[in-house]
This record gives C-alpha cells, sequence and structure tokens, in this order.
C-alpha cells in the first residue's frame, strides 16, 4: 500500500510540474522571456542594489513555490523551489515576518490566535512520504518567529 501511494504521489507531482517547467530557466534568461512564458509573479521583492526576487506558486494545492532571483541588469540569477526541508531548515527562531516571507514566500493560510498571541502561516508541500503543512509561530505583537511544525496534511489524505 506505502509504494502504491508513493507511485501516485509521484504522479501528482510530476503532473502538476509538467505544466510549467521552471528547470528549463537557465542563468541569463532575460526576465522578459521569463514573465512571457509563466506570466506576473504572485510578488516581487526589490532590493537596494537593483535586483528582484519573483515568487511563482505552483501545484494543486501550492505545494511548490519557485523563487526566481533577478539581477540588476534584468537576468536571471537563480531559480530555486523553496518549499523543500533544505529551505525549511533556515528558518529559525527570532526570525521577522518579512525574513520568513521573503525565504519561503507567501503561506497559504495565516490564522490568528488571539488567547495565545500568535499568527500561524502555514505551507503545504509534498515530500515522499505524501502531503505535509510546515507552520511557522509567530508573536503577534513582536512578528518574531516562536516555533517551527513540520504535520502531516491528514486533509489532503482524505480528499479535502
Amino acid at each position: 500500500m506505502t509504494l502504491y501511494r508513493a507511485a501516485i504521489l509521484f504522479v501528482l507531482a510530476s503532473l502538476s510540474a509538467g505544466c510549467q517547467n521552471f528547470s528549463a530557466i537557465s542563468p541569463g534568461t532575460l526576465s522578459q522571456e521569463v514573465q512571457a512564458h509563466f506570466g506576473a509573479p504572485n510578488s516581487i521583492w526589490k532590493n537596494a542594489d537593483g535586483s528582484e526576487v519573483w515568487e511563482y506558486p505552483r501545484g494543486r494545492t501550492g505545494v511548490q513555490r519557485f523563487m526566481i532571483a533577478i539581477g540588476p541588469d534584468r537576468t536571471v540569477r537563480s531559480v530555486n523551489q523553496v518549499l523543500t526541508e533544505a529551505y525549511f531548515s533556515k528558518v529559525q527562531i527570532g526570525m521577522s515576518r518579512d525574513d520568513v516571507h521573503r525565504l519561503l514566500g507567501t503561506p497559504r493560510e495565516i490564522v490568528n490566535f488571539e488567547r495565545r498571541n500568535e499568527e500561524v502561516w502555514t505551507w503545504p508541500y509534498l515530500q515522499f512520504s505524501g502531503y505535509m503543512l510546515f507552520h511557522v509561530h509567530f508573536d503577534r505583537s513582536s512578528g518574531i518567529v516562536e516555533r517551527i511544525l513540520r504535520l502531516e496534511d491528514l486533509d489532503a489524505l482524505v480528499g479535502d
């Protein structure tokens, strides 16, 4: 059963990734070409040196999020899928909302817990074992990361 589930998840991930292949973008590609092929980015972060980072969410529930670094010369510097363990491990206690937003992009969901004075941002992602949720808990007053959780997405398992 586990092998069958893994095969199904692989096929679903392949289909969602096949719609628009971000791995085909190479450094040096003109930013206009990226926008012509993939459309306008979800968000754009402008840096002091004139460079930018463009965010593109993809997948059925946004389980992929590509960040494309554009240099001041308006060419692609790098393309990264950031909803991965490598990027999640960069989120640390004490980081600001802006730091986390720039690292992982726009969360799928933001929930406020008044009594706990907590704001929780959630990103869905796909791991070999299935759909997961990455939660970052911020102190609402300071906007600083207090804790981080990774949980299995039970709604995805039962089909919402």
